[in-house]
């Protein structure tokens, strides 16, 4: 029985941040080289900011923040270990908004700056890559599911929840289906399917859906495209955002001055301009298909729609709002770590209205939350939830991310993979699992 750790990097679109995961390797005593079980026993996080994409001009910037999280990890692992011990960077949608050639030179860095450091063990060539929306969606479910639970052999009714993430760039919905029953056709060029555990799921994702790129689509920046980087004079303006606002927004190379339209936010109608933030979002949300299996009603929300939905518990916008609070749904974690807010899908499109009418002027994320929430509403009325359906925002605990479900897959198909290994040297004392993983996660990592 082994202790095993990963090291993933996660490229946001915001920052970098390392997740070293921990695991406790289970064998049956009865089978000592039967399947296998992994157990989580603890993450530890480091984080840098800004994101890689914010070096598209100057990529060998990206050596230096890498650098600075594998040594910030190293100090946490047992020098004996590190050799054993896989690191993988994948990145997300600050990446993938960058021209392509942008984005080899940044990975090129960064697998350089891995394959030199003498700290933990790197695929070669495939140690940084872009991971892609329906991968990491995947990711998420596995992640979410796991942590609730749901793929434990406890779970007799084997029922899975369905997944949805909204990050800086885009937007990531996984969800399980009933064999021969699919709730809409499969879209080659933005889904994915895969069996994880045995089980078959869905995966999509939307770029240009994130609470951060959103706002660029929303004052005209992007224009529905991924062009446009650097810093600009311009001061762009949206009926979305207060009348009396003047903020600095930055996002990955971006920085614009935005304002509120003071002309479309003194007129007194409050009304068009709910409706127009509406309109704006119903736009933006078009790429969306019908995204959560037939007949659910309860979607597992996590990253920036936790911080909306705390929001709208603790602000109120629609008094009598019913938000229901956990602290107490994820099974492997203390009591406290891992929370849920719970509120209808109607209530969040109701609370997105009044939010618009008044929107905040102050704070770093607040002021686009109109944006952010009419989008959110948006998206659920587009994926088929009802209003009367559930959203279940969950935080609190790091685990809730894509990063753990990218760890699990490596370590369990590369598991399943030396079993023939294990046999062959069962009698030899001196193997370790750590050992015979670290010959094979890499190429599993390849495959990733």
């Amino acid at each position: 029985n082994d202790t095993l750790r990963f090291l993933v990097l996660d490229a946001g679109s915001t920052g970098t941040r390392a997740a070293l995961h921990e695991f406790f390797v289970e064998r049956t005593p009865k089978s000592p080289n039967g399947p296998l079980k992994l157990r989580h026993l603890r993450l530890r996080r480091y984080s840098r900011k800004p994101g890689l994409s914010a070096f598209q001009h100057f990529p060998d910037r990206s050596r230096d923040q890498v650098n600075a999280l594998l040594a910030a990890a190293a100090a946490d692992v047992p020098k004996p270990q590190r050799a054993v011990t896989c690191v993988a960077l994948r990145a997300t949608a600050g990446l993938r908004l960058l021209d392509s050639g942008s984005r080899r030179r940044i990975l090129r860095v960064v697998r350089d700056t891995l394959a030199t450091s003498a700290a933990f063990l790197a695929p070669d060539i495939d140690s940084a890559k872009l991971l892609s929306g329906p991968e990491e969606a995947k990711f998420a479910w596995l992640s979410v599911n796991y942590m609730l639970g749901k793929l434990d052999e406890a779970n007799t009714n084997f029922e899975t929840v369905p997944v949805l993430e909204l990050g800086g760039g885009s937007a990531q919905v996984a969800y399980e289906y009933p064999d021969g029953e699919l709730s809409a056709p499969l879209d080659r060029a933005s889904s994915s399917k895969a069996t994880l555990t045995g089980r078959r799921i869905r995966a999509r994702s939307y770029l240009g859906l994130g609470v951060r790129e959103s706002v660029l689509r929303f004052v005209g920046y992007r224009n529905g495209k991924s062009a446009g980087t650097g810093v600009s004079k311009k001061a762009y303006n949206s009926s979305c955002i207060a009348a009396n606002a003047s903020l600095n927004f930055s996002f990955g190379s971006v920085t614009l001055q935005l304002e509120g339209n003071q002309r479309d936010n003194s007129s007194g109608s409050t009304a068009a301009t709910v409706k127009k933030c509406f309109a704006q979002a119903k736009d933006l949300v078009q790429q969306v298909k019908p995204g959560i299996a037939k007949g659910e009603k309860t979607v597992y929300a996590i990253s920036s729609i936790y911080y909306l939905v705390k929001y709208l518990k603790k602000s109120s916008p629609v008094p009598g709002t019913r938000v229901t609070y956990s602290d107490s749904v994820c099974p492997s974690e203390p009591r406290g770590d891992c929370k849920a807010y719970s509120i209808s899908a109607g209530d969040i499109a109701d609370n997105a209205a009044a939010v618009c009418r008044n929107p905040p002027d102050q704070g770093p994320y607040t002021p686009y939350y109109c944006i952010n929430l009419s989008v959110l509403s948006a998206m659920l009325e587009q994926m088929g939830l009802p209003d009367s359906g559930t959203v279940t925002a969950l935080g609190g605990s790091d685990n809730l991310g894509w990063t753990l479900g990218f760890s699990l897959d490596a370590l369990l198909q590369s598991a399943a993979a030396s079993a023939a290994t294990l046999t062959a040297t069962a009698t030899a004392a001196a193997v370790s699992m750590a050992t015979v993983l670290s010959m094979l996660v890499p190429a599993r990592i390849a495959q990733l």
